[in-house]
């Protein structure tokens, strides 16, 4: 299943900067350690924003789940979850429907 996730940093973790410096290379090497077994497909920064964006390719909404709160800094983030389809899958089904309007028709 393919899911975009689009993260925000809502607030600074309330620890020294320097402790949140550590927390956010954790979470980022998290996300690099993904796409190396194949379960982020895609990653990369908001441009002028305090957060970024990943599409995974996991089993299940529970997997994806797990895998996100599991980063170091999920507490402190505002987090949004679009399930995807692939254009594959969605070209079948407009040539259905038009297959299917084309019968009717006849």
């Amino acid at each position: 299943m393919l899911f975009f996730v689009k993260s925000e940093l809502t607030q600074l973790p309330p620890f020294p900067p320097q402790q949140v410096k550590e927390i956010m290379v954790q979470g980022w090497e998290k996300v690099i350690n993904y796409q190396k077994q194949g379960k982020i497909l895609a990653q990369g920064m908001i441009a002028g924003r305090k957060g970024g964006c990943v599409i995974w390719d996991v089993e299940s909404v529970e997997e994806l789940h797990t895998l996100i709160s599991q980063s170091p800094i999920f507490p402190f983030l505002e987090t949004e979850i679009t399930p995807l389809i692939s254009i594959e899958n969605a070209l079948k089904s407009v040539k259905f429907d038009l297959e299917a309007k084309q019968t009717l028709k006849k």
